[in-house]
């Protein structure tokens, strides 16, 4: 017993920081032995210390539970996303005139054209639908839908129109006076009697309240107005009724003046406090408290391996302190360099904190939610979602334990540096004809009219995606401009798939070889890696003692109690990949 305590004692996390000078027959030898146990990956620990490897287990129990928090997430948010925008869709069917469901549908290229109008008389008819249309709501909408005044009664839709302070134009002798200031206008629109009775004419209201509207000097015209509705959902504990506001908006946009007027229809929503009840079938308000309980696992969990990767980080600064100090007293020459130095920082333990604090805040925005306390849908799904990335990002250390794997990781390592700078290059390429093409090519082809979808297209281009409709849309209108973007989309895609790519492939395969050589003929070493060697102690000869290595001979009176019980392999590397990596 006595013998197995003191054992366990030389085993521990203090003993391998700093053995007491009365066991310490050499002090190259004990920073040897504490050097080789920390690049030690946590299967080489576990057979030295014969414990579990606690934080790997962690890491891999919050795999699984991050992963379930943000499916249960994710299905709750794509069913309020999905309630959102079916929302606006049934906006347009009831307020925009002559609505067709093909204006929906996402084909490309587009088969319809752009929803506008483009005579005075269809403008105020659209204006007189909106108005007619939003007045009947009620009574002609399938959906639960209300006015936003308390007692249920109509709002006026309220307009407001925006245009310059002056405006004319003479076209026939091409002349104009023009004034670049802005000015809005807003105001209530109401119905007016005609033949006793009330309807909406908004161009009869306009001229009774001495308003008109200049097609010259209008930059954008705007309807504007709010709805209520409950999102009843699949009823539940942890579906319970949603109310919302729809501040809704209309808008006539003639900033280009080029005879089209775009109209559009967009919604913001607004969560309210419900004040309805539900009888539920089966009273099961287990469901609720469980849903929250797991978020609070999660949350513990994430705060337990800050924990640990917290102090790991901090016995390695210590470990840092104590190596340099060691090497300026026997072999200060040269000193430890900053990359030696940064050896003992493992940067996978930033990775998990950083996802372990995403992880965190993210439950609480979850929790929130599930209790109605706010409706940040979205920052609670960067949170959760961009946390999840990197939890299953850490899952590569621990598949970089394993020889095959490990390659493809260095690989990935070991190019980066190369790959980066490959990439400022190609960038200076790739941002040229991306520039030329929105320029040269954007008032005749539909994928060049932005910067952004010019971009988009010349990578969909790298990939070998959409080649033939690229080449296809491209307006015959211009001889000129149809040869330029022929020699332009020829050039890009010979130069990006068959030079710049086989270049990026040729990168990463030199440095794949180069892997694969030193896993043949031996990885170089580092100084302090090489340093650590000297003590050729296999992991699971728990630091027993050889004649040709660094054991100290103290410790053959506690683990060895014959010679020949002894089994040392001197010739065992260490496997660094974790700390490589």
């Amino acid at each position: 017993m006595a013998r197995d305590s003191e054992r366990e004692h030389l085993l521990s996390g203090e003993s391998l920081r700093s053995f007491p000078d009365s066991t310490t027959a050499n002090a190259e030898d004990d920073m040897r032995r504490k050097l080789k146990y920390f690049f030690m990956n946590p299967c080489q620990k576990f057979l030295a210390k014969r414990r579990l490897p606690w934080k790997l287990l962690l890491q891999l129990v919050k795999v699984i539970l991050v992963t379930i928090q943000l499916i249960m997430f994710g299905m709750s948010r794509a069913s309020r996303i999905d309630f959102m925008e079916t929302g606006e869709l049934v906006f347009k069917h009831l307020y925009l005139k002559d609505w067709s469901p093909s204006y929906e549908t996402m084909p490309y290229p587009p088969s319809m054209g752009t929803y506008a109008v483009y005579t005075i008389p269809d403008f105020f008819d659209a204006v007189n639908f909106v108005l007619r249309r939003y007045n009947r709501t009620e009574e002609i909408a399938i959906g639960t839908y209300s006015f936003v005044l308390p007692n249920g009664t109509m709002e006026p839709v309220k307009m407001c129109k925006t245009f310059y302070e002056q405006g004319v134009i003479w076209a026939f002798n091409e002349s104009y006076i023009l004034s670049s200031t802005q000015q809005t206008d807003c105001f209530s629109m109401l119905p007016v009697e005609v033949n006793h009775s009330l309807v909406y004419d908004a161009e009869v209201y306009l001229g009774k309240i001495n308003k008109s509207i200049d097609f010259n000097k209008l930059i954008k015209l705007s309807l504007k107005f709010s709805l209520k509705t409950i999102h009843l959902k699949s009823l539940s504990r942890t579906n319970t009724p949603d109310c919302y506001q729809f501040n809704i908006e209309i808008l006539f946009d003639n900033s280009d003046h080029n005879g089209q007027m775009r109209v559009t229809l967009n919604s913001d929503e607004e969560i309210l406090s419900c004040n309805g009840k539900v009888s539920y079938a089966n009273d099961d308000q287990l469901s609720l408290v469980m849903v929250t309980l797991f978020d609070v696992l999660v949350m513990a969990a994430s705060i337990l391996s800050i924990v640990l990767c917290t102090r790991s980080i901090y016995n390695a600064v210590g470990l840092v302190k104590e190596t340099v100090k060691f090497f300026k007293a026997h072999h200060p020459v040269p000193p430890l360099s900053f990359s030696d130095k940064l050896e003992f920082i493992n940067m996978w333990y930033i990775l998990i904190l950083v996802n372990d604090l995403l992880t965190i805040i993210g439950s609480i925005f979850k929790i929130m939610i599930e209790n109605k306390a706010h409706d940040n849908y979205e920052a609670c799904g960067v949170l959760l979602g961009t946390a999840n990335l990197l939890v299953w990002f850490g899952v590569l250390r621990y598949l970089g334990f394993f020889k095959k794997y490990n390659i493809l990781l260095l690989t990935m390592k070991r190019s980066a540096p190369n790959v980066l700078r490959f990439l400022i290059c190609a960038g200076v390429f790739y941002f040229g004809f991306a520039i030329c093409g929105w320029v040269i090519l954007g008032p005749y082809h539909i994928k060049f009219r932005k910067l952004s979808t010019a971009s988009e297209c010349l990578f969909s281009l790298i990939n070998g995606d959409d080649i033939f409709t690229t080449f296809a849309t491209m307006s015959e209108a211009n001889a000129v401009m149809w040869w330029f973007s022929r020699l332009y989309l020829y050039f890009f895609t010979g130069l990006f798939i068959y030079v710049i790519l086989s270049v990026f492939i040729s990168v990463i395969m030199d440095t794949y070889e180069t892997i694969k050589r030193h896993y043949q003929d031996g990885t170089p070493k580092s100084r302090l890696h090489a340093f650590a060697d000297q003590c050729h102690d296999d992991p699971d000869s728990l630091f027993q003692l050889s004649e040709q290595n660094c054991c100290i001979t103290s410790w053959i009176s506690i683990f060895a109690p014959k010679r020949s019980e002894l089994s040392v392999q001197c010739d065992a590397p260490i496997d660094d990949s974790s700390n490589a990596i």
